[in-house]
């Protein structure tokens, strides 16, 4: 038998990156047919079952297009079950009315228990539920939503300690947008499949789901990577620049490897030459065009020694050691540096 397990699609959220508003619109789109991805995901797997653990709406108020699209893609796919957990963005949101027979529910303060032959499910919408006793003959599936912790603080923590020893092979998780699996104990691992679909610069990397298959009697975990575009966050050194030329060559040179689909938020760092002043709106122009979406921040500082001045009596000198006398943070520092020397040679400040 095999399984699907997946978690915070959050199906109608707003972008979180900086997009314009056609690119955000599409970015919505891609988002709510992951949902149709993870389904034939499961068809081509011949999963029976896919874990929808928490959060497949943003908010308690989900737009009737994300409300309608679960409920057909569900529909569409009879010979798979869907048990989702609500998780803690729909508050006290729930679905009504008439629903696919295949989309099932767990209880709201106990454990609820699917069966597939020898494979048990349970789950719970309240992490402080109390689980009943699992069969050492089974293979144990349990689904929670929320924060995992040692020992329980609150009432919306996952304790660890309590679940410890109790025949867990897989404790399905959502809430975590990274993906993170880690052992349980000698028996079991807990997993959070992170989201399918990275939303933000907060969520880069690859993004996808688990298989599980239970071949064989034991419960073997794979990582599909699904994302329809990664977001990446790149660091790139121009310490060893001299010219913007140069700056623009470490740039593409670091992106060099990242497909045009995909997100790139580029953060120059390092400390360079006085004499060189990054240009981050030249910089953006240049590489426009190149990825679906482009940010570039200008983390760097200035490489400068007071020494280096002390004899130099031009108004570019006085400006150099009044600064750096000032004592303040290296970034801001860098700031007003890059700015005044620019300012000074008759150039634009370049942010």
């Amino acid at each position: 038998m095999k399984l699907i397990h997946t978690a915070d699609l959050h199906l109608d959220s707003a972008m979180e990156a900086k997009l314009t508003h056609e690119k955000a619109r599409l970015r919505r789109k891609e988002l709510l047919l992951q949902l149709g991805s993870i389904a034939e995901l499961a068809e081509q797997n011949r999963a029976e079952v896919v874990l929808l653990a928490g959060d497949v709406f943003d908010s308690d108020h989900p737009a009737g297009t994300a409300v309608r699209y679960l409920l057909d893609t569900v529909s569409a796919h009879p010979r798979i079950d869907f048990l989702m957990l609500y998780g803690n963005h729909a508050g006290d949101f729930r679905l009504d009315g008439e629903l696919p027979a295949n989309l099932r529910f767990f209880g709201e303060h106990e454990y609820t228990l699917y069966r597939y032959g020898n494979v048990a499910v349970y789950g719970s919408e309240s992490a402080s539920a109390e689980l009943p006793p699992l069969s050492p003959e089974d293979l144990n599936i349990v689904m929670l939503h929320g924060q995992v912790a040692e020992h329980r603080h609150r009432e919306d923590e996952i304790a660890l300690d309590e679940l410890r020893g109790r025949g867990i092979d897989y404790l399905a998780l959502g809430h975590i947008h990274a993906p993170r699996i880690e052992r349980l104990d000698e028996r079991g691992v807990y997993c959070y499949p992170g989201c399918p679909e990275g939303r933000g610069f907060d969520e880069i990397g690859e993004r996808g789901i688990v298989l599980l298959d239970t071949d064989g009697g034991k419960l073997k975990k794979s990582f599909l990577p699904i994302a329809r575009r990664t977001l990446h966050d790149t660091m790139v050194d121009i310490s060893d620049a001299e010219s913007q030329r140069d700056v623009e060559a470490a740039v593409r040179g670091a992106l060099s490897e990242i497909p045009e689909r995909d997100l790139v938020r580029v953060r120059l760092v390092g400390a360079h030459a006085l004499t060189l002043l990054p240009d981050v709106l030249q910089l953006t122009a240049a590489l426009e065009g190149s990825y679906f979406h482009l940010e570039i921040k200008n983390e760097s500082t200035v490489r400068v020694s007071a020494t280096d001045y002390e004899n130099d009596l031009s108004l570019r000198g006085e400006f150099v050691r009044t600064v750096l006398r000032l004592g303040l943070p290296k970034e801001e520092e860098g700031l007003i540096l890059t700015a005044g020397l620019a300012v000074l040679s008759g150039e634009e400040v370049p942010f």
